[in-house]
């Protein structure tokens, strides 16, 4: 009798464990099909393939669509982010404030969506801080990104040469909120980074980074940038 018991419990729970499994997977199936399109322009811009205006738009606004569905797997929230970046890029706002104005704003609330599901991700708080600055200049709050984004990839390459990009176009403000994390991050450029790319990277300073960019150059010291005036090949 007890055995009978053991073995219909074991049953049931079969049961229930086969079904939760069932769920998960026709879910999972369900926003790949939901989503495939999406991931399929993401592709073609990443790979700096051309898309029409139109297309990134209907594509954005079907990824902003994921925020609703509460969507978390990484490759879905990180063709949306493409999306609604490429978006805002190819946005005017001298000739066309709303439109410049709604896409910002629905870049920074899937950008905070998406870090809801990776917080860990470095690019996406790079790109949030960009956005947000954008927006508005938040010099405490964007340097605080800014501050996530070093952190969590202190030495990926490929991330401080992108990050050097934004930091070119912050103001004086968000610079000096930033100072502690921007002094860090350029002083591993110039430390470690590969000359050519960071040569490449370096060629247009803006006025406000200039002076913060040539104290962190004097600090290295000669012996460390010397290096930089070696010729690179094309």
């Amino acid at each position: 009798m007890i055995r009978s018991q053991s073995v219909s419990i074991t049953r049931i729970a079969f049961v229930i464990v086969t079904v939760v499994l069932a769920v998960l997977a026709g879910r999972e199936l369900y926003a790949s099909i939901r989503t495939a399109s999406i991931s399929i322009v993401a592709e073609r811009i990443e790979r700096g393939e051309t898309v029409a205006d139109d297309v990134v738009t209907k594509y954005a606004s079907r990824s902003v669509d994921v925020v609703g569905g509460h969507y978390c797997r990484s490759d879905i929230v990180a063709a949306g982010v493409t999306l609604v970046l490429a978006q805002l890029d190819r946005q005017n706002v001298n000739v066309n404030y709303d439109g410049w104005a709604a896409a910002a704003s629905s870049a920074r609330q899937y950008l905070r969506h998406a870090l809801s599901c990776m917080p860990t991700n470095s690019n996406f708080w790079l790109r949030l801080a960009a956005v947000q600055s954008t927006i508005a200049e938040e010099p405490v709050s964007i340097a605080g990104m800014m501050k996530r984004s070093v952190v969590l990839a202190p030495n990926d390459q490929v991330m401080i040469l992108a990050r050097f990009y934004f930091w070119n176009g912050f103001t004086d403000a968000t610079l000096a909120a930033a100072k502690s994390v921007l002094d860090s991050d350029l002083m591993t450029m110039l430390k470690r980074g590969d000359r050519c790319r960071v040569n490449a990277t370096i060629r247009e300073i803006s006025p406000q980074l200039r002076p913060i960019f040539d104290r962190s150059w004097t600090s290295v010291g000669e012996a460390a940038t010397a290096r930089f005036r070696q010729r690179c090949s094309k």
